[in-house]
């Protein structure tokens, strides 16, 4: 995971909500408890907006341990994401967090985006 730029935000697919992730510890403690209820389609984005799917392994061989598994693993897409994408994005969870003035939210990088998820997980 060397090649992903911290903080970054998880981005739950058909789901107005996003998670500010600071570091990798924060990724691998969400995706140890959580491995099963994340789906292909979420999307973890990078503070230098690029953007990585996650990919689950498929189940072990029956005969080992049903406890057992690996870990999903984060593919980069070719795609990154730009600001005027992840803005709409933003404001619409700060729309889902309650923040009465979601529309007035800006910034100008991927990183004071990410900065912007923090402070409204904070305020609400």
């Amino acid at each position: 995971m060397k090649h992903i730029h911290w903080p970054a935000i998880l981005q739950f697919d058909q789901d107005d909500e996003l998670m500010y992730l600071p570091n990798y510890q924060d990724w691998l403690s969400f995706i140890c408890a959580n491995q099963y209820t994340v789906c292909t389609q979420d999307k973890l984005i990078d503070s230098t907006g690029h953007v990585y799917h996650i990919q689950k392994h498929p189940p072990l061989d029956p005969s080992i341990d049903a406890n057992v598994t690996e870990l999903p693993q984060l593919i980069k897409l070719d795609q990154n994401m730009n600001v005027l994408q992840m803005l709409p994005i933003v404001r619409q969870f700060g729309q889902f967090q309650g923040h009465c003035c979601s529309a007035k939210i800006i910034f100008t990088t991927i990183e004071q985006g990410i900065a912007t998820v923090a402070e409204l997980e904070q305020l609400y």
